[in-house]
């Protein structure tokens, strides 16, 4: 007598299960294919990002101007004052 595990079978009954499975495992595959992206759909994608990447590095770049332009304001008032002061002290 075959069994599988404790449950008796016959050679028919295992060629059936096999096939079954098999059947099953081939139609999950093919579900997972239908929902895998395509290639338009990864240019899309990187398009999408691409742009976003833009922006962020737009607004960046404004950020590090501004702040280079608020350094370059310190150090001019500083240069004045230090003028100021060598001034005063020449005296």
């Amino acid at each position: 007598m075959n069994t599988i595990g404790k449950v008796p079978a016959t050679t028919q009954d295992v060629e059936a299960a096999i096939e079954n499975a098999v059947d099953k495992l081939a139609i999950m595959i093919n579900e997972g294919f239908k929902t895998t992206a395509t290639k338009d759909d990864l240019t899309a994608l990187e398009e999408r990002v691409n742009t976003r990447f833009d922006g962020v590095e737009s607004r960046l770049d404004r950020i590090e101007h501004l702040l280079l332009a608020k350094q370059e304001q310190r150090l001019n008032e500083l240069e004045t004052r230090m003028k100021k002061l060598e001034d005063a002290l020449a005296v």
